[in-house]
């Protein structure tokens, strides 16, 4: 399974680099707009490891494209959610703001804690931040340490590139309201695999949101991330581009 084909690949490389990852537009962004703007909502920008280039889908806003259409044709006041790997904190307010449920968030990367804590307090969040990795099992996660690089946005456990930094773990059963959560919403540079791999456990999980990094994952492994999910009566509701959108029978 793969999110494009090769007539796709072709269809959007142009638009891809001309618009969402351009060295030029996203210098005009920055000197001129600083923060991102998407309906009412407000993001401060304030951290170092973003690339130029980046920048360029704050300005067209492609920004979390994919996952952004699929948070907001589905999560309503049904969805109670927890998400994975906060980042600049767009996601998780646009989560909020469609649901009026308090989130709860995960954030390995302490250097953009200070951003992200302030995009949530300037758009009215009400939320409950933990600057730790969630562990499912007693175990602790890749020793505890994760690869940053010099784009925060490709930080991860996974890809072995970048710099090794340490990060605490908290297990699920430390969190005294982790169980009131219904939604799981995970978009953490591979991360995904572990969460689904032990989706077993999670049993109040029905609402499934993730971005599928093919970059990171082997075909085999994704496609034993599918039959699990099918295992364990989650249906695929939608899609777009490589995220995805499961429910729970």
């Amino acid at each position: 399974m793969k999110p494009f084909n090769r007539l796709t690949k072709f269809v959007i490389f142009f638009p891809y680099y001309i618009i969402h990852s351009n060295i030029f537009f996203g210098l005009i962004f920055k000197i001129l707009f600083k923060k991102f703007y998407y309906k009412k909502l407000i993001i401060n920008l304030n951290v170092k490891n973003l690339k130029l280039s980046q920048y360029s889908s704050f300005l067209f806003k492609t920004y979390e494209l994919n996952d952004r259409i699929l948070i907001e044709k589905h999560i309503n006041n049904k969805n109670k959610s927890v998400i994975i790997g906060a980042g600049l904190g767009f996601i998780p307010i646009l989560t909020f703001k469609k649901s009026r449920n308090k989130v709860m968030l995960f954030e390995i990367d302490k250097e953009i804690c200070d951003n992200l804590t302030k995009n949530l307090i300037q758009n009215d969040v009400s939320y409950e931040l933990h600057k730790k990795n969630l562990s499912i099992k007693k175990e602790k996660v890749e020793e505890g340490f994760y690869y940053k690089t010099n784009n925060f946005l490709a930080n991860s456990l996974y890809s072995k590139e970048g710099k090794k930094e340490k990060f605490e773990n908290i297990n699920i059963n430390q969190i005294n309201s982790f169980n009131s959560y219904n939604t799981l919403i995970i978009d953490a540079e591979g991360a995904e695999e572990y969460y689904i791999n032990n989706i077993n456990i999670l049993k109040n999980i029905k609402y499934l949101f993730f971005e599928l990094h093919y970059d990171l994952i082997s075909k085999k492994k994704i496609d034993e991330i599918f039959k699990r999910l099918k295992f364990f009566n989650f249906i695929q509701r939608d899609k777009c581009f490589n995220s995805y959108y499961f429910v729970r029978k």
